[in-house]
């Protein structure tokens, strides 16, 4: 159920059909506290007839009355601005007034948080933190930031949970560009606040995406990069994590000091490895280092561009590595084709298979217990042969 504010009945009539569920409709501001408070409704619009000031009291009130519930804005112009005003009065979301599609998803994840607080409260109240998946490849052109940015969105915008996207590829990111945003603020504008860093500061910063998802940039060139701190990072996803559901990292294809910072603090660690001899080995090579740090989280193995006729299947690179396969995301000349048309293939193609194995691993990742189940597994693990593989095929380079 949702409380409707707005003072044109047909803006709110509309509104209440969009949502196409048990609505009610006020005009008196001071009304919607008391009706939250007695129903237990989660989910507040504020219509785009209703003045930032008023905007701000009843966000405020709504947010003490239910504070796992959530307060969408709608208003006629939408720019960083605007988000930043909302967020900074605790709303949920900030939708234009005319894109009704957006209003349902972004009044569904309200819906899904109030849920899942529901039945994953602890005893004490604590708030729960986000879950952080950083996706790492040890070696470059393993297409990293492409499963990034569309597990991101997928996330987000099918899934309904509230995504921030940070692009830790400090020197030659491209989050950006593949999700087709357009230049703005960048990790680079939090480098004096690092010590109070908070959700305000961090929001006034991302770009929004059309799924939904939070994107903070990287730096436009790579000299730019030596003004970020690992605290800084560090501080970042500790923010973020107050503020979302997921914060998906996009590292970059080396260890540097910042990806050791967020390890961690990452629950999964999304490995990226390609069918051949070279990424193979490089990824061996990064086991080998976690299992020395002792990183505590998952260690989710993504075999990517897999059924590649080149000799090396998943299960011989999960053979090679004594370590499960997660995911297999299958070999397509439509995701390059995709990027190159500043499209994202699981926006586009939702029912790709390409889409589909994402949204598998996007799945696995959840925490929603229901839907919490492994993406497109091999159906046989083999172990205890790490070493064929590279006898077979490395040792001759």
């Amino acid at each position: 159920m949702a409380a409707i504010l707005e003072f044109d009945e047909s803006t709110a009539n509309s509104i209440a059909n969009a949502l196409g569920t048990n609505t009610f409709l006020f005009t008196d501001a001071s009304q919607i506290p008391g009706h939250m408070a007695s129903t237990g409704d989660p989910l507040v619009i504020i219509g785009p007839s209703v003045d930032q000031a008023v905007a701000e009291r009843v966000t405020t009130a709504a947010n003490l009355a239910n504070p796992t519930g959530g307060v969408v804005w709608l208003r006629r112009r939408v720019d960083t601005t605007v988000v930043l005003e909302a967020l900074r009065a605790g709303a949920s979301d900030v939708i234009g007034d005319s894109d009704l599609p957006a209003l349902v998803a972004a009044a569904n994840r309200v819906a899904e948080k109030a849920t899942l607080h529901a039945t994953n409260a602890s005893p004490d109240g604590a708030k729960r933190g986000a879950t952080v998946t950083s996706i790492y490849a040890p070696k470059g052109g393993c297409g990293k930031t492409s499963i990034a940015a569309n597990l991101a969105v997928l996330l987000s915008g099918e899934m309904h949970a509230r995504v921030c996207l940070l692009d830790l590829d400090l020197e030659s990111g491209d989050i950006q560009l593949i999700m087709s945003l357009p230049p703005g603020r960048c990790v680079l504008d939090l480098q004096y606040v690092a010590d109070s860093l908070d959700a305000t500061a961090l929001a006034s910063v991302m770009l929004p995406h059309s799924s939904g998802t939070y994107v903070l940039a990287a730096p436009q060139r790579p000299e730019q990069a030596a003004g970020i701190t690992p605290g800084l990072i560090a501080r970042i996803v500790s923010v973020a994590s107050q503020m979302f559901d997921h914060v998906i990292i996009d590292c970059p294809p080396y260890a540097t000091e910042h990806v050791l910072a967020v390890l961690d603090v990452t629950d999964h660690l999304a490995l990226i490895c390609t069918p051949d001899a070279a990424s193979v080995k490089n990824t061996a090579i990064s086991l080998e280092l976690l299992s020395e740090l002792r990183f505590a989280g998952s260690v989710d193995l993504i075999v990517n561009r897999a059924g590649e006729r080149v000799g090396i299947s998943a299960t011989d690179i999960a053979e090679a590595l004594d370590h499960p396969v997660t995911c297999e995301i299958p070999h397509s000349v439509d995701m390059p084709l995709a990027t190159n048309s500043a499209r994202l293939l699981s926006v586009s193609h939702p029912q790709h298979a390409i889409s589909m194995a994402i949204r598998g691993y996007a799945t696995f990742i959840s925490p929603v217990p229901s839907g919490a189940q492994t993406a497109t597994v091999p159906a046989q693990q083999t172990t205890s042969k790490r070493r064929r593989l590279f006898s077979r095929r490395v040792a001759t380079t």
